[in-house]
């Protein structure tokens, strides 16, 4: 009887390779030994979690919250922790971790790995909320490292998916949570000119993210921005459910449809504008992707794929670019976002980053091939842990790799492989 494969979260690289959970440190250690690659809990866009002719090491069986110092608001925890895990317990003890992904089902170990951001306006990376890691080095030793201690290596892990070994456990900073209630604030726009105007503004909240239509010519969306809410009110968190099997029969058929896109983002523009949410439960806020449990399982025929880039807000056109690049070539993003990225202090925006969901049908050359060359002609860093398209071609994230590789090759765990090193290491 053969292996059933496993497989990332967009259903774009699979493994048929042993995965293997170790509960214990000399158990762990002794996978290191061989040809591997870590994983969480398989929530990635990416193929960084995907490697070939190796072991898969999860490390979901260390999953303890070790500690709580109420002092100085910081919690150690385990590196295979779930979030949905720590942020049920941190509320009950009134306190938040303020950098959080739109999914509440990756490990600790996964976000540290991969610097995940959130809805934040400024500092809006998860190193920010990170005191101390231990992990296990090439030389098999657990080691702390901090800001202060071990400080390359410490550096290096965040955002560094696991090449300097395995994530044990981290110390992370908390907040008092002001408020279990979100109030938003939605506001609307159909041109560039107007969300130049409108994100002035945001300077007064905490939270945003901003919805584009990419089935429309004109820059047209929504910015949701989004504080703590002293008003009271009684929100409950929703439920999470699962699609039943026929639903997700039938959509697999349409999803991938221009009418079916065209469709979806029209609902969701009306939604949000005719009967805008003034007040949320802040799970819901934070964690919106979840409340369909099984929702990617619609594209699982072929999957979808995610481009993830940052630039400057004075290269704004390039969302326009991109737009134009897809509907030339009738490819269509069923949900694309702007996010606010590492402003310390707010006085003006100036870091962005675009995400574009595009779903996949016999098309992936085509589309593999375009944004290639648009990441490549515009110099582009993209987000790496999203990212299972790209290829050597000669740009900044393929460079900024290369480097990396070179410079820090002493602190590299032996015997590591994943999908995304075997497309950039040479």
């Amino acid at each position: 009887m053969s292996m059933p494969l496993a497989h990332n979260f967009t259903y774009t690289s699979y493994f048929k390779e042993k995965i293997v959970f170790p509960k214990k440190i000399t158990q762990l250690k002794k996978y290191l030994k061989s040809r591997h690659t870590i994983i969480g809990n398989l929530r990635s866009y990416g193929d960084c979690c995907v490697g070939s002719k190796s072991i898969h090491i999860s490390l979901k069986e260390f999953s303890k919250i070790i500690k709580l110092d109420k002092k100085k608001n910081i919690i150690e925890v385990e590196s295979g922790l779930l979030l949905k895990d720590l942020f049920s317990y941190l509320l009950k003890k009134n306190l938040v971790i303020e950098c959080l992904p739109g999914c509440k089902f990756v490990t600790i170990g996964g976000m540290i790995a991969n610097n995940i951001h959130g809805k934040l306006i400024k500092e809006n990376s998860f190193n920010h909320n990170i005191v101390s890691i231990k992990i296990i080095d090439k030389n098999y030793k657990i080691i702390e490292c901090s800001r202060k201690k071990n400080k390359e290596k410490f550096f290096l892990t965040i955002g560094g998916k696991g090449l300097t070994g395995p994530i044990i456990s981290a110390k992370l900073k908390l907040k008092k949570l002001p408020s279990r209630i979100i109030k938003q604030k939605t506001i609307k726009f159909d041109s560039k000119k107007k969300f130049l105007k409108e994100i002035k503004y945001i300077k007064n909240f905490k939270y945003a993210v901003t919805w584009l239509d990419f089935t429309k010519k004109n820059f047209l969306g929504i910015l949701f921005c989004a504080n703590y809410s002293q008003d009271k009110k009684n929100i409950d968190s929703f439920k999470d459910f699962s699609l039943p099997y026929f639903m997700i029969y039938l959509m697999s058929f349409i999803s991938t449809s221009k009418y079916f896109i065209y469709l979806f983002n029209i609902l969701f523009r009306l939604k949000n504008s005719i009967f805008p949410k003034v007040y949320d439960n802040i799970n819901n806020h934070f964690f919106p992707q979840n409340r369909i449990l099984n929702w990617n399982r619609v594209y699982e025929k072929y999957g979808f794929v995610q481009l993830h880039f940052y630039f400057k807000i004075s290269k704004l056109n390039l969302v326009e670019m991109i737009k134009k690049e897809l509907s030339e070539n009738g490819i269509y993003s069923n949900f694309a976002v702007l996010k606010f990225h590492e402003m310390k202090k707010i006085k003006r925006i100036k870091n962005l980053s675009l995400s574009i969901d595009i779903p996949l049908n016999s098309n992936i050359k085509k589309i593999s091939k375009i944004l290639n060359i648009f990441v490549s002609n515009n110099d582009l860093q993209v987000n790496l842990s999203k990212d299972v398209i790209l290829n050597k071609l000669n740009n900044k994230t393929n460079l900024e790799n290369k480097i990396f590789m070179k410079k820090y090759s002493k602190y590299l765990m032996k015997n590591k492989t994943s999908k995304i090193l075997e497309r950039f290491k040479n």
